[in-house]
C-alpha cells in the first residue's frame, strides 16, 4: 500500500522544466539549421549571375547584327537590365555570405538577413513582370513611329488592331510570367527561405530572455 501511496505521489508531481538553452547553443543550432539552407540559395545566385555576366558581355557584341531601331533598342534595353542585375546580384550574395557568419544577436540578424532577401525577391519579381510589357510597348511605338512617317498617311485602324492584339497578347504573356517567376523564385530561393523563417520562429520561444 505503501508503494502506490509513492508512486501516486510521484506521478502528481509536476515534470521539472528543461533549462533554458543559452545564446551559444542557440547559435550552433540555427548555424546547423540554416548553413544548409543558404548554401543551396547562394549556389543558385550564384548560377545566376553567371547567366547575367553572359549576358552583359554579349549584348555590346549582338548589337552589331541589329538591322532596325526596334532591335537596337530591346539589346540596349536587355543590357541596362544586365548592369542592373549585376548590382543586384552581388547585394544578393554579399547578404547570404552574412547569413553563414551571423554575429551578435544571431536571430535578430538572420531574421533581418531573411527581410532584406525576401525584399530582393519582391523586387526581382516586380522587374520581371514589368519587363514584357516594356517589350510590347516599344514595339507598338516603333511601328507607329514608322507609320506617323509613311508617305500614303497614318493608317488608323491597322494601329488601332495591333494595339488591341498586342493588348491581348501583353494579358496572356502576364499571366504566364507571373506564374513562371513565382514558381521560379519560389523554386530558387523560396522555399530555403521558408524553412529558414520557420526555423527562425522554432527556435525563437527557447532563446533565454534578456
Amino acid at each position: 500500500m505503501l508503494e502506490l501511496d509513492d508512486l501516486r505521489r510521484q506521478w502528481q508531481q509536476p515534470e521539472p522544466a528543461a533549462p533554458p538553452i543559452n545564446q551559444a547553443a542557440l547559435s550552433r543550432l540555427l548555424a546547423q539549421r540554416s548553413d544548409g539552407l543558404v548554401e543551396k540559395m547562394r549556389r543558385n545566385a550564384r548560377w545566376e549571375l553567371g547567366f547575367v555576366v553572359v549576358m552583359a558581355v554579349a549584348m555590346p557584341l549582338i548589337i552589331r547584327f541589329a538591322s532596325n531601331f526596334l532591335e537596337r533598342a530591346q539589346v540596349v534595353s536587355l543590357f541596362l537590365v544586365s548592369l542592373v542585375m549585376l548590382g543586384y546580384y552581388y547585394r544578393k550574395l554579399a547578404m547570404l555570405k552574412q547569413m553563414t557568419q551571423p554575429e551578435g544577436h544571431v536571430l535578430g540578424n538572420l531574421r533581418r538577413l531573411s527581410a532584406g532577401l525576401r525584399s530582393m525577391l519582391r523586387f526581382n519579381y516586380r522587374l520581371t513582370l514589368a519587363m514584357p510589357p516594356a517589350s510590347l510597348l516599344l514595339a507598338f511605338e516603333f511601328v507607329a513611329g514608322k507609320e506617323w512617317g509613311r508617305p500614303g498617311g497614318v493608317r488608323i485602324g491597322m494601329l488601332l488592331g495591333l494595339g488591341a492584339a498586342l493588348l491581348v497578347l501583353g494579358l496572356l504573356l502576364q499571366w504566364a510570367v507571373v506564374r513562371a517567376a513565382r514558381w521560379y523564385l519560389q523554386r530558387l530561393y523560396g522555399q530555403h527561405l521558408d524553412r529558414l523563417e520557420a526555423s527562425l520562429h522554432e527556435l525563437a520561444d527557447a532563446e533565454p530572455a534578456r
